[in-house]
């Protein structure tokens, strides 16, 4: 079973709290998403499981177990990634995000799992 892991966190900066604010585009949305990206993924008979990201946006501890990273909208300039693939990091747009418009992420996971092997 293959691992994406939905970011939803800012990495911390120095002089912020390390501790998590809600995001701005709050929780709920992100739980829903994991749990309907899941479902699709399960329906199509995939490989892939998500799951949401409990280390406060942390790739060191991401990069241990993400076989792929999905990052919410407004990540793109705030999540530090080292040295990740980047290859393997889809970024949701707005419009996908808040309708759940999942197609776009599952070929982009099963684009990586066929890369693989």
């Amino acid at each position: 079973m293959s691992t994406a892991v939905v970011v939803y966190q800012s990495t911390p900066m120095i002089g912020k709290s390390k501790f998590p604010s809600g995001n701005i585009l709050g929780m709920f949305k992100q739980k829903k998403l994991v749990s309907q990206l899941n479902q699709a993924l399960e329906k199509k008979g995939s490989n892939w499981l998500a799951v949401l990201d409990d280390s406060i946006a942390d790739i060191d501890l991401i990069a241990q177990r993400a076989d792929a990273i999905i990052c919410v909208p407004g990540l793109q300039k705030q999540f530090d990634f080292k040295d990740y693939p980047k290859e393997k990091v889809f970024y949701f747009d707005s419009l996908s995000y808040h309708e759940l418009v999942l197609d776009n992420v599952i070929d982009f996971l099963e684009l990586i799992k066929k890369r693989k092997g």
